[in-house]
């Protein structure tokens, strides 16, 4: 008898086991919200912004970062101000 309850509480907890893995599905819908993602960049530079950019001036072109990087373009490169908060 105590074999049995031993054998119906260890498939009631390998039951329970196999029930909290969560679905290997969730990580290619990250992937593909990386795709989406919207950057700019500019009729003459080689580099791709984010929104709200300060070194985006004259012209921004939306373009998606996977079509940027395709293009050749690579992300800029901010360097922090002499003087700023970051430099204390």
């Amino acid at each position: 008898m105590k074999r049995l309850l031993t054998l119906l509480i260890g498939l009631a907890l390998l039951a329970g086991v196999a029930t909290a893995v969560p679905e290997p599905q969730s990580a290619p819908q990250q992937t593909d919200q990386k795709k989406d993602v919207t950057v700019y960049v500019t009729r003459t530079g080689k580099k791709y912004h984010r929104a709200g950019c300060s070194a985006l001036r004259s012209s921004s072109i939306p373009i998606s970062l996977k079509d940027a990087k395709a293009k050749g373009y690579t992300a800029l490169q901010v360097v922090p101000h002499a003087g700023t908060a970051s430099d204390s």
